[in-house]
């Protein structure tokens, strides 16, 4: 572990997690602020170029492996944000951890769907996702979304089959087959909260929480990594979440 990584690992201490204001309480919103200390993992990015490959989700883009470093620096930020998502500050609560590169490079006329409206990642109440942006404001940020016709803002097991029910209905009309990123309101969703992107900023919420890149399409491409929309993407899961008590 080189010099620069070993200093950012310890900034941690430093940062205080910010939330967005208004937030729900049960499904918190979180930013921190690292700026230039993240240009570390930017630098690595091209080294992992062998790599680069389609999800197995519906990202509009490739991913690739970060190396062992970066999940040391998740880990300890793991710590750092527990409390803010109802968790144990502990090493034994942190169950799991996956991280990821990330780069778009679908335009509009590529994508699916479901890539043209929020998403979930998945329906474990007890993982969070984080979004390290490793690019500017160019790039847009990060918008977080409620369903209009049933009002979920946060996809569960009590309310999945209803919403992907009506979700799907909604999709098959017409009216709403337009292919494009999303980036502020929908005919479908509207934004409740958003957060722009900075480079070093990383965002965290819950899994559950329906959310998307808002991104201008214009500027995607795989060509030149350090220059294109490049993010590390990370979910957490831990032992147990509760209510925030922070």
């Amino acid at each position: 572990m080189n010099e620069a990584i070993k200093q950012h690992i310890k900034s941690i201490e430093k940062v205080e997690p910010i939330q967005l204001s208004p937030c729900e309480r049960d499904t918190p919103m979180i930013y921190m602020d690292f700026g230039n200390m993240s240009t570390v993992w930017k630098q690595q990015a091209p080294s992992y170029r062998p790599d680069w490959v389609k999800p197995i989700n519906s990202y509009p883009g490739l991913w690739a492996r970060v190396s062992n470093d970066y999940f040391e620096f998740v880990k300890e930020l793991a710590l750092k944000l527990a409390p803010y998502f109802g968790a144990s500050p502990s090493l034994e609560s942190i169950k799991r951890i996956s991280c990821n590169y990330a780069i778009a490079t679908k335009s509009n006329e590529e994508l699916h769907a479901y890539q043209t409206v929020p998403h979930f990642d998945n329906l474990n109440t007890n993982q969070i996702a984080l979004v390290h942006y490793l690019c500017g404001n160019e790039f847009g940020g990060t918008g977080f979304y409620q369903h209009k016709s049933t009002g979920v803002k946060e996809v569960i097991s009590a309310n999945h089959d209803r919403y992907r029910d009506h979700l799907d209905i909604e999709l098959s009309q017409s009216v709403y087959k337009e292919k494009q990123y999303i980036s502020n309101h929908h005919p479908l969703f509207d934004r409740t909260h958003y957060i722009e992107a900075e480079f070093g900023r990383i965002v965290a919420f819950p899994s559950t929480r329906l959310h998307s890149a808002c991104l201008a399409e214009s500027q995607l491409s795989s060509d030149a990594i350090l220059d294109g929309r490049l993010t590390i993407t990370s979910f957490i899961i831990f032992d147990r979440r509760e209510l925030p008590n922070v």
